[in-house]
């Protein structure tokens, strides 16, 4: 083959007329391949007896060859020699060890690339693995607050009132922080903020929940104001301010008998802490207008206690129906918003039986029995000192049987309450009083300042002599009107607090009667009217009679009765509003 290339190439050199082209491009780079692949490593002359140009590299490892040939642009032929008009070209040449080397370094390379991509694969899997760690592992901030609407509840009650007093006299509060001033004040009208709560729950688990409750109230305690230093004073403005306190604070069990397997008890829970006493708050949801006025004993009593209690219904059957329902506790003597003094504590129960079995918590027939004993808030140094008349260290007891129906646009109750040195002359005269009644001086003249002396001193004789007892019944209810947001409701009371008197001045009778409308869910109004009515004919009370209470007569007093003992009705129009949510 390589003597026909050299004789081809000599031929084409000598005819050009109708000769026949027998090396070309395609020739030159044949010849090129086969001498690669043939390894000739010898020079290869032309016909004619020329060499090529070559050119060899320096190492045997690495070296190349060149070859160099030239051909006529013109004719397109290609000659091993220079020539006129010729134009050389050159081809690089891979010796064969330099091609091993090459070829080594490509086997090297694709290895490596192989390594890599394996690396790349496990890096891959390696991330995906994260990946799913992260994803599974969720950090503990994002855990707890994800949770946290499962776990935290925040909602706000707010009651606010006006009212329009046409006649005003002396007597209790008809709402928590609801004052007026007494006789000869009448029209006097005001914007209250009876009741505004934050409610914080917390339930971690769902065995425990835990509750805090700030009350912002109005204040009216003591206006003296305050000496500073030798030189200096503070004055003393707290009558009428909004200020801060505790209402609810404890922590609840919820699962007690759940944990135990007893299913009649499963919701029944404990509380600790600063908790509702068994009867008020159970009240207020039975009757439904807690905004409008006060029960029965939340006149006299606080409705939060600092203590412990055990609560919560007891079913039976397959439905679970709910046959009784009951809050019993031992608590302090004196409230949340008070010192305890004693070295006592007192007992308070609630038991509640619906005989028919209830769906709820209000539903049906339900007859409920409620009792308390204890001691009034008083030290023991003081408690123990011998006296006739215990006054504010005696013995207390309070009960009411409530018997009520509630269906689902109606409910009608009926109370009998009956106490034991349960009403005091701050409860009879809790929205407002004679000033004489609280230690201080009415502005009047000397005749009549002594009139009222002794019939502040009439009051603690028989309403807190330590042998009072007190007696009242209730009628309260309401009905939903169908088809509208009405619902009219009322409730109306009779109250002897110390049913010992023969004919006690301070008997009353109250009763409201409204109408409420449902704004929506969290607000709705009521228009009402509410009245205490000191209902006996007015009378001048025996000295005498008096003395056998533990009257005693002020400084200067002579008279042989006491005038004017009954006080002035009181009546007016209130429209209340409660924001509950």
């Amino acid at each position: 083959m390589l003597t026909l290339f050299k004789g081809c190439t000599s031929t084409l050199g000598r005819r050009r007329r109708g000769s026949v082209v027998l090396l070309s491009w395609s020739a030159a780079i044949l010849s090129t391949a086969l001498l690669m692949l043939t390894g000739a490593t010898s020079p290869l002359y032309a016909q004619a007896g020329f060499a090529p140009s070559v050119t060899s590299g320096t190492s045997a490892a690495a070296a190349t060859t060149t070859m160099t040939l030239w051909t006529d642009p013109r004719t397109g032929q290609v000659f091993t020699r220079p020539g006129r008009g010729r134009v050389p070209m050159s081809f690089a040449i891979v010796n064969p060890a330099a091609q091993r080397v090459l070829q080594q370094q490509l086997e090297d390379q694709k290895a490596e690339t192989a390594r890599l991509a394996r690396q790349l694969n496990e890096q891959r899997t390696q991330t995906t693995a994260v990946a799913k760690q992260v994803n599974d592992i969720t950090p503990a901030w994002q855990n707890y607050v994800g949770n946290l609407k499962n776990k935290v509840s925040v909602g706000t009650l707010v009651w606010f009132d006006y009212g329009l007093f046409t006649h005003t006299g002396w007597g209790p509060q008809w709402l928590t922080q609801f004052n007026a001033p007494g006789p000869g004040n009448n029209m006097y009208n005001s914007f209250y903020l009876n009741r505004a709560y934050i409610n914080f729950l917390f339930s971690p688990t769902e065995d425990w929940t835990i509750r805090v409750t700030p009350n912002i109230y109005t204040m009216t305690g003591p206006t003296t104001n305050q000496l500073v230093g030798r030189n200096s004073a503070y004055s003393n403005s707290l009558i009428g301010n909004l200020g801060y306190r505790l209402k609810y604070a404890y922590l609840q069990y919820n699962t007690p008998f759940k944990a135990l397997d007893i299913r009649s008890m499963a919701k029944d829970t404990i509380q600790i802490g600063e908790i509702p006493q068994p009867e008020t708050a159970w009240e207020e949801d039975l009757y439904g207008f807690r905004y409008v006025n006060l029960t029965t004993w939340n006149w006299a009593e606080s409705s939060t206690f600092p203590g412990i209690a055990i609560q919560g219904p007891i079913t039976f059957g397959p439905e679970d129906l709910q046959y009784i329902d009951y809050n019993i506790g031992v608590f302090n003597n004196g409230g949340f918003h008070a010192l305890e003094l004693t070295n006592t504590t007192q007992f308070q129960g609630r038991v509640s039986i619906y005989p028919f079995g209830a769906k709820w918590r209000f539903d049906g027939l339900g007859l409920t029995s409620y009792y308390t004993y204890g001691w009034n808030n008083a030290t023991p140094d003081t408690a123990n000192l011998p006296a006739a008349l215990k006054g504010s260290s005696a013995v207390q007891e309070r009960v009411a049987e409530i018997v009520a129906y509630t269906a689902e646009t109606w409910g009608l109750a009926f109370e009998y309450d009956w106490g034991r040195n349960a009403w005091s002359v701050g409860n009879e005269f809790s929205s407002s009083g004679p000033p004489a009644a609280f230690g201080l001086t009415p502005n009047l003249n000397a005749a009549l300042t002594l009139d009222q002396q002794a019939y502040a001193n009439l009051a603690g004789a028989l309403l807190g002599n330590g042998r009072a007892y007190q007696q009242g019944f209730n009628f309260f209810g309401h009905y939903h009107i169908p088809g509208t947001r009405l619902t009219v409701f009322g409730w109306l009371k009779q109250w002897n607090p110390n049913t010992q008197v023969a004919t006690n001045p301070f008997d009353f009778q109250y009763f409201v009667v409204g109408v409420s409308y449902q704004w929506n869910e969290y607000l709705r109004f009521a228009l009402d009217t509410q009245n205490t009515l000191f209902y006996h004919d007015q009378y001048n009370f025996p000295v005498s009679y008096a003395k056998t209470f533990g009257f005693t007569a002020p400084t200067g007093f002579k008279s042989a009765t006491i005038p004017d003992v009954v006080t002035r009705d009181t009546h007016a129009v209130m429209l209340n509003a409660e924001f509950a949510f």
